[in-house]
């Protein structure tokens, strides 16, 4: 069908698309146990050292407010003024065990039956049996001073307990403080106890206390349980006015089941040439436990790692760590050590660099913090990873206070986005200069993008001849079906005349905020560009002379996006009309003269038609 052409074109333009959120578990924390009715014992001005035999079956042991809730009381009432032991066996009728602690090189110097029973000062003669149930059982013994030797106050000490790897790292210090010689013959109680009593199994179900023993620290960096240990003596001590120390790397953490978390470590100065005496001499000189002050404590109270993107990494951005390593003791900390950063792959530490020194630090002034800062690249991690932990932590001698020598953080990974298959929202046959709509989808595959932060590229191409452009498309600032699995943006595409008509191919891909970007994601044969009518572009034509035949080309006035003008019929019922040249692309017309109207003079104008073989009609 033949028809005269003329076309105006209109168009839209919208967009749109989405991403998912990844929650990070919360962590619970221990919450210690409180007694509720402490003691009305009063401070009696010095340490005392006590001794506690308790048992699994023993139930005035743990009935509320019996014996080790009354001691438990004390040590929470007055908490650097008391230090003390349970020795927990299985039965009260067999309390000198080794599980309670009776193990060479000890010298068990208490009942071997009955509980619960304590003995105070190491001494047989400052004893109390039995327990009531108003948590008072030894606040006399206690307010009274506990047997212990009356220049209990000339002598200093301090206990600390760290890990390193599978073993802990434990001092305990001792200086003499008073005016002349120190006692003689004097020997370091040492043991590391359990804070909860759950180092052990228990038939009973009932609570068993708190500070059970699990381990004599002995002479040589050596230590002796119930089942471990080759420990044979305890440590000869001669304190004088200059500190000294005893320190033990070799302790498994596994002695108290729990780790750090769990660990004590008590120290005792006692005379005498057994450890325990017993009897009723005066012979312990000082008490500490790794829970009392003063306290050597670092702590981080800061630490962050970042990225010039912020929050998160890109595989390849060099992250930035920085700490801030703080004296929160009562001591200036002086003996060096090391803030070492690390990330987590897989639960392993991996450590980054050598570490910095820790310098002097003060309880007070410009002293008492310094920094540390590393830098790491990410390259090394691995590709597929949503998110990297970071922490630092410090390697110390002589702390109290260790479980606040770690910090730790996290990165988000983010990952290259991934595309869904575009699709071709309303009619898919579509015209030159008709606007449609793509909807282009995708997802961030990550923590770090959002729907706001991405965008796509969008390209077509003639179905199965890969010749992709994107120069016909526009829009992508609309998000449509927002929260579903549908979610997208919408682009706009307009089709130009030069375009061939037939089948296309759509694709798209994924960019996120980093300009990281997916792979191609196709559809193919989405929508069908139809067969486009021949038009006409009214350029002017050179002049034609009256009365002779002449021959115009149309080339760049008639056009076809798919026929070449010389596959055009071109035929026209006006009397200038002479023919179609399609070989030459000309239309011949002749002006003729006429007597009566002469040459026609100025613009002249012909309808001609033209057909390109395609069927127009509505069924067409």
């Amino acid at each position: 069908m033949a028809l005269t052409i003329v076309f105006i074109f209109l168009g839209s333009l919208m967009a749109g698309f989405t991403t998912d959120y990844n929650s990070i578990e919360p962590k619970n924390l221990e919450e210690e146990t409180v007694v509720q009715y402490p003691s009305q014992a009063t401070s009696p001005g010095h340490v005392v050292f006590g001794q506690y035999i308790s048992s699994d079956n023993c139930g005035h042991c743990s009935k509320q407010g019996g014996g080790s809730d009354a001691h438990h009381s004390i040590k929470q009432n007055h908490p650097d003024e008391y230090v003390y032991v349970t020795y927990m066996s299985r039965s009260f009728g067999d309390t000198d065990t080794a599980a309670a602690g009776n193990v060479a090189p000890y010298n068990w110097a208490w009942t071997a039956s009955g509980a619960p029973d304590a003995y105070f000062g190491d001494r047989t003669d400052q004893r109390q049996s039995g327990a009531n149930a108003a948590y008072t059982t030894y606040d006399q013994i206690f307010s009274s001073g506990g047997g212990m030797h009356s220049s209990v106050n000339d002598y200093g000490m301090t206990a600390s307990i760290s890990q390193s790897g599978t073993n802990y790292n434990i001092d305990i210090t001792y200086k003499y403080t008073g005016a002349g010689n120190a006692a003689g013959n004097m020997k370091l109680y040492a043991a590391l106890v359990d804070k909860d009593c759950t180092g052990y199994s228990y038939s009973s179900g009932i609570p068993h206390g708190y500070n059970c023993w699990m381990a004599w620290l002995t002479n040589g960096n050596t230590y002796k349980s119930q089942n471990s240990g080759s420990g044979s003596s305890f440590v000869s001590v001669s304190p004088t006015a200059t500190s000294q120390s005893v320190s033990w790397t070799s302790v498994p953490t596994a002695v108290v089941p729990g780790g750090l978390s769990k660990a004590i470590v008590v120290g005792v100065l006692m005379a005498g040439n057994t450890v325990s005496v017993g009897g009723s001499s005066p012979h312990v000189y000082h008490a500490i436990d790794s829970t009392m002050g003063p306290k050597m404590d670092l702590s981080i109270p800061s630490f962050t790692a970042s990225t010039p993107a912020g929050a998160s990494y890109v595989r390849g951005d060099v992250v930035t760590l920085d700490a801030t390593v703080a004296n929160t003791g009562d001591l200036d900390y002086n003996s060096g050590g090391s803030v070492d950063f690390y990330y987590v792959i897989n639960g392993n530490k991996n450590y980054i660099g050598q570490g910095t020194q820790i310098n002097t630090l003060t309880t007070s002034g410009a002293a008492q913090t310094m920094a540390a800062q590393a830098s790491f690249d990410t390259s090394v991690l691995p590709s597929n990873g949503w998110k990297t932990v970071f922490g630092v932590e410090l390697s110390t001698s002589g702390e109290s206070v260790t479980s606040n020598n770690q910090a730790t953080t996290e990165l988000d990974h983010d990952r290259p986005p991934t595309s869904k298959t575009p699709q071709v929202i309303g009619t898919s046959e579509v015209s030159r200069g008709q606007y449609f709509t793509v909807l282009a989808k995708g997802d961030a595959d990550d923590n770090v993008d959002t729907i706001d932060t991405m965008s796509f590229d969008v390209e077509v191409s003639k179905s199965g001849m890969g010749q992709w452009t994107g120069a016909v498309v526009t829009g992508g600032d609309n998000i449509l079906y927002l929260g579903s699995a549908n979610e997208g943006r919408e682009y706009s595409v307009l089709p130009t005349m030069d375009m061939p008509a037939g089948l296309y191919d759509v694709r798209s891909r994924t960019v996120d905020a980093r300009g990281q970007t997916s792979g191609w994601s196709m559809a193919t044969e989405v929508f069908d560009l139809m067969n486009a009518p021949p038009s006409i572009v009214p350029n002017q034509v050179s002049p034609v002379q009256c009365d002779i035949s002449t021959k115009v080309d149309m080339t760049g006035i008639i056009s076809d996006p798919e026929t070449p003008l010389s596959g055009l019929s071109i035929t026209s019922s006006d009397a200038a009309f002479v023919g179609w040249h399609p070989t030459t692309t000309e239309v011949e017309v002749l002006f003729a003269w006429s007597p009566t109207q002469g040459c026609p003079l100025g613009q002249q104008g012909i309808e001609i038609f033209m057909d390109d073989g395609g069927d127009y009609t509505t069924q067409g």
